[in-house]
């Protein structure tokens, strides 16, 4: 997330960006579009009219992007449109891509109702470093020039120039308001003080998730900031009107099962990049080359492979080039710890000739997930997949501090916030949307389990499960560590009757 300053000294402070909901006008929405770039939206204000900007693809961006070409000292901006009433959020969000080799300053003004003069308008200095960025201005810390609070509860104007003496050109992603001042945070503070607390080792080759040095890299790893969605704690979240009917839709007496199947593997921040080859969904996929290492592994390897005795003499490398024809999503996970960067494929196979793979998504863990609207991921929701498995380190640990990932068979055809994409020709409002959050209730007795089943259910119970794609329900993922015993017979003492869908306060 881009670090700025303000030209009126202030202190930054980060809201809380929680989740959005579904259409409902008793409820405040927390990720509202000031500007869709994506849907073809321009701006109707520039400060001299020499500023032209049009939209068009940017494969950095993810998809359409507003490219502007400032004039010399001029501005861009949307007057008297859009959203007026900022009091109700936490901050404006929204992606730039800078295609000069060094940084540019823009400032961000707004003029509201208490705006009179240059003294009682908020102007914003944004540094943007060469390529991608994203930046987050929290409401709360903007003031006046001079250092008055700002009336946000009817904003009329708001503009971004560009400074310096020469033209220069700048693309913008979608705008965004997000969170909300009224809303209650569901942060877990110990996860991330215990994150913050453990030094990341120096890791100078690729590490297997399966090996105690992958276990400390893990701990000292955070994954996606506090207040991105698969980290939010559910035990207050309110209970979905609908919630019985889209439990038993899923089946309220079918068991909880999982899939030991997202293997994953980190690497240096040297690993060399390599270019993969992709396939059918390279439209919606994050262009590379990728930091591969020649060990990089194959879903379920290896518990998977090791616990069928006909598969069992299988090497990683028959695996990686699919030697039984298995066939399957075959997902590959590999995470830069250092960089906290993630890289997800789909349908990944090496052959003679490299790597291929029919999507390819990458994740910047240091700041919110931005996919473009409607686009998928190596999941079908859009999501990330390695945030959500439950892994060796957590078991061992006794607490997992994340959403998990669910599979249902039969999905609705729409998504809910921070899922992207659905994936089902189904109307029916009973079924469960991708993204859809559930959590285990609240009473479920767990005493009596053993400790690595106790923590999953714990945790399902804290931070809950999110739908991800369809497959067998109610199946959770586990990494194929063999470390990690066989689950099957006491998860399945776990009923869909014992889940219940819930919705973002």
């Amino acid at each position: 997330m881009r670090v700025f300053r303000i030209i009126a000294a202030v202190a930054l402070a980060c809201a809380p960006l929680t989740f959005a909901q579904e259409a409902n006008p008793d409820v405040v929405s927390r990720r509202v579009a000031l500007l869709k770039v994506s849907d073809g939206q321009l701006p109707n204000d520039t400060g001299s009219g020499k500023t032209q900007f049009s939209t068009e693809p940017h494969k950095e961006l993810g998809g359409r992007a507003l490219k502007v070409v400032f004039a010399e000292g001029d501005a861009f901006g949307l007057r008297n449109a859009g959203e007026r009433d900022w009091k109700r959020f936490a901050a404006v969000e929204f992606t730039t891509f800078n295609p000069e080799p060094r940084p540019v300053t823009i400032i961000f003004t707004v003029r509201h109702a208490g705006s009179k003069d240059f003294a009682t308008r908020v102007d914003a200095e944004i540094a943007l470093k060469s390529g991608k960025d994203t930046v987050r201005l929290p409401l709360a810390s903007l003031k006046n020039h001079n250092g008055s609070e700002p009336d946000f509860t009817a904003v009329h104007h708001w503009h971004l120039l560009a400074e310096g003496d020469q033209p220069r050109t700048i693309f913008f992603g979608d705008f965004f308001l997000t969170g909300g001042v009224e809303a209650k945070s569901t942060d877990d503070p110990a996860r991330l003080a215990r994150i913050r607390a453990a030094a990341m080792p120096k890791i100078a080759r690729p590490v297997m998730f399966d090996t105690p040095e992958a276990d400390a890299i893990l701990a000292a790893l955070e994954v996606f900031p506090p207040d991105y969605g698969l980290n939010q704690t559910v035990t207050s979240w309110p209970v979905h009107p609908n919630s019985r009917a889209i439990v038993d839709s899923i089946g309220a007496k079918k068991p909880l099962r999982y899939n030991p199947d997202m293997a994953f593997i980190l690497v240096p921040p040297t690993q060399p990049r390599v270019p993969v080859v992709l396939g059918s969904m390279a439209s919606e996929s994050d262009r590379g080359p990728y930091p591969v290492p020649p060990a990089m592994p194959i879903e379920g390897w290896p518990v998977h492979y090791q616990r069928d005795s006909k598969l069992r003499a299988l090497s990683l490398a028959d695996v990686q080039r699919d030697k039984p024809k298995l066939g399957g999503d075959r997902h590959a996970i590999v995470v830069d710890p250092v960089n906290r960067m993630l890289f997800e494929f789909y349908a990944a196979r090496l052959t003679d000739k490299g790597w291929t793979a029919e999507q390819a998504s990458i994740f910047d863990l240091k700041t919110h997930p931005n996919r473009p609207k409607d686009w998928t991921s190596t999941d079908a929701a859009g999501l990330p997949v390695f945030p959500t498995v439950v892994r060796y380190d957590e078991l061992a640990r006794g607490e997992i501090e994340h959403a998990m990932r669910v599979t249902v068979e039969r999905s609705r055809h729409a998504y809910i916030h921070p899922a992207t994409h659905q994936a089902s020709p189904l109307t029916d409002t009973n079924l469960p949307r991708m993204g859809e959050r559930l959590r285990v209730r609240a009473d479920f007795d767990t005493s009596g389990m053993t400790a690595q089943v106790r923590t999953i259910v714990e945790g399902l119970k804290k931070y809950g499960a999110v739908v991800a794609d369809n497959g067998l329900d109610w199946s959770i993922s586990v990494a194929p560590d063999p470390r990690i015993p066989e689950l099957h017979e006491e998860l399945r003492k776990v009923k869909g009757a014992d889940f219940e869908v819930v919705v973002a306060p």
